[in-house]
């Protein structure tokens, strides 16, 4: 598990992760016939990077959600059921937006441990826990994607310039929120 960061440590974090998604990003070329400028669609950099990542953050959640499957006697289970359709909501509205844009999800973020990215390593062992610790080490990594993701959205809404990926932001914010209150008080 990770150590929890201070918020101004997250903040900075956030930051620098837009930073290298806008500035010395891999992202893919634009498909033929599609605009060359990388802030096309009326999305600006800001916007591209925090749809780019909205992407890698709501596949590992979706993930670390559909472990709640395998533990029948998950007490997490209802409430992923419950957060699973916003998490893929926001997820077809992110590809909506960069293809929109003309551009292609650069998979910058796969394999990163950063803030907001469940790992590929967490979610294996969350998946061996046993059964008194499962629901445990899932609602910690949850907890933290789910705040991780607020701060970036916050930052979408405090700097971005599309109306649409504004919303976006507004929709995860408020998706987060909703998923922290029913996992209750930590």
């Amino acid at each position: 598990m990770r150590t929890e960061r201070p918020p101004v440590v997250r903040a900075l974090v956030v930051a620098a992760a837009l930073v290298v998604v806008t500035g010395c990003g891999t992202s893919q070329p634009a498909p033929p016939g599609a605009p060359a400028s990388p802030v096309a669609a009326d999305l600006s950099a800001t916007d591209l990077a925090f749809v780019d990542l909205v992407i890698p953050q709501n596949e590992s959640a979706l993930a670390a959600l559909a472990l709640t499957a395998t533990r029948p006697g998950s007490a997490l289970r209802p409430v992923a059921d419950r957060v699973g359709e916003h998490y893929r909501a926001e997820l077809a509205r992110a590809r909506e937006l960069l293809a929109r844009a003309g551009r292609q999800e650069s998979g910058q973020h796969e394999g990163h441990d950063m803030p907001g990215m469940i790992t590929a390593a967490e979610l294996a062992a969350v998946g061996t826990a046993d059964a008194e610790e499962f629901d445990e080490h899932l609602e910690a990594l949850l907890r933290t994607q789910a705040e991780e993701a607020r701060t970036v959205a916050r930052a979408e809404l405090t700097s971005g310039t599309s109306a649409m990926a504004r919303e976006l932001g507004a929709r995860v914010d408020r998706s987060r929120a909703e998923f922290l209150a029913l996992l209750g008080a930590p």
